[in-house]
């Protein structure tokens, strides 16, 4: 009787203690973004300190928050602070137009803080801010003044440590290679393994230095590279870097297959089909009235696969097996299950000193994330976060057990479904666990 009427204090205390340092932790946010209105308004600017708003971890569109920035009196400098809890990391996209041609800035946070200053140039009316890692609240404080305002540093010094001596410059990064080059590096690699080559193409970008291109793909597993020219190669001076993006849908456009949006120079598309499929590839980001060169790299979809569940989930396994660098497979499964959502556990039946590959991929609808463990006696196998949609795999050897335990977890839809295959292999498929 005692410890069940002990059990809701303890409760009740756990979520005042919580409630305790989440009110906290909002306070001292609060406080910090109220001294720096205050000393910017200490200058004779004009400051607001707008909305709190939540950044949240997730897939690509929850973690993206617009901030409209609001109206204020004219001046020489507009200055933008975001704030948020020091374990808080992201980032915003900016219009650099110092270059002779605009690009797209990425500017990181440093300790949960970020400052964009722009003076004697249009100010942006925008603000697009992703979360890198963490999740918590954000606040925006914009300021208009005559002259630069004291930097964030000066008024809140825990936010970096105290003051510090500026860092060396390092120097603008070296032009890339020509398209051509990198394409031709990109080529070797996939020839070394095992692809085959299928003759380049060229894809024209717009003015608004964005275009499309047509690709059909056979059934097999594809890989596209687009690259684009260095805009540093012809103007040595620009400060942009190239940053590509693109992705790959289906005919009518509607379907996204593949998605690159790296802060990366090229792109690179990686799409496995069961059956002959046409698709669209847009890419923005080239230089503006430029050639943009795509080479096209595939596989054939390995041999053994199940057909049970038709060529979609095929093309599934071929796509995890391709991105553990392994194009074959020996024999049919020994071994096939399918489940739903939530954890399902797998009782397997193997062969004392024999090595094999699981792979789990999904059958219906999709899926936040899907994984598999298996545990044969102490030894635990575990591919947690799997690839993309498409599904997992792990690789483990019997040793002197003739037993194992799968456990496949499959976030997502209620109704989703996943399927598994099992394969001996003569040694391992690849070293260690996935």
């Amino acid at each position: 009787m005692l410890r069940r009427r002990s059990t809701p204090c303890l409760l009740a205390v756990g979520l005042c203690l919580l409630a305790g340092g989440e009110a906290r932790a909002a306070g001292n946010l609060s406080d910090e973004s109220a001294r720096l209105a205050d000393a910017w308004r200490s200058t004779g600017a004009s400051v607001v300190v707008d909305k709190t708003r939540f950044l949240v971890e997730g897939g690509e569109e929850d973690r993206h928050v617009v901030i409209a920035l609001p109206d204020l009196p004219d001046g020489e400098c507009t200055t933008i602070a975001l704030l948020g809890a020091r374990g808080l990391g992201f980032h915003v996209r900016l219009a650099d137009t110092s270059g002779e041609e605009p690009t797209v800035k990425r500017v990181p946070s440093v300790a949960g803080a970020l400052v964009v200053e722009r003076c004697s140039e249009p100010a942006p009316r925008r603000l697009l801010v992703s979360s890198d890692s963490g999740r918590g609240a954000l606040e925006t404080i914009v300021a208009r003044s005559s002259k630069p305002l004291p930097p964030l540093r000066t008024v809140l010094p825990e936010r970096t440590g105290g003051l510090i001596s500026p860092a060396m410059e390092p120097g603008s990064l070296p032009p890339l290679p020509p398209p051509e080059r990198r394409a031709d590096v990109a080529e070797i690699r996939a020839r070394r393994d095992g692809a085959t080559i299928v003759a380049r193409q060229t894809w024209n970008a717009g003015p608004d230095r964005s275009g499309s291109g047509g690709v059909v793909l056979d059934p097999g597993c594809h890989v596209l590279q687009l690259f684009a020219v260095d805009p540093r190669g012809a103007h040595p001076g620009m400060r942009g870097r190239l940053d590509l993006d693109g992705e790959m849908r289906d005919e009518a456009g509607e379907r996204v297959l593949a998605r690159d949006r790296s802060d990366a120079p090229d792109v690179t598309l990686t799409k496995c089909v069961g059956e002959t499929t046409p698709v669209q590839v847009v890419f923005a980001g080239s230089p503006a009235e430029t050639p943009v060169l795509v080479a096209h790299f595939s596989w054939p979809l390995p041999a053994h696969l199940p057909v049970v569940w038709g060529n979609e989930p095929r093309a599934r396994m071929a796509r995890v097996l391709l991105e553990r660098h392994l194009t074959s497979l020996r024999a049919e499964p020994v071994a096939l299950a399918q489940g739903g959502y939530g954890m399902t556990p797998v009782p397997l039946s193997i062969e004392p000193g024999a090595c094999y590959v699981a792979i789990v991929t999904l059958v219906r609808e999709t899926a936040r994330s899907v994984g598999v463990r298996v545990l044969v006696g102490p030894t635990v196998a575990a591919d947690d976060r799997g690839i993309e949609d498409d599904g997992a795999a792990v690789a483990f050897c019997a040793g002197e057990r003739s037993t194992a335990l799968a456990d496949v977890e499959a976030r997502g839809a209620p109704l989703l479904g996943w399927g598994m295959a099992l394969y001996r292999m003569q040694t391992g498929a690849w070293g260690g666990s996935p």
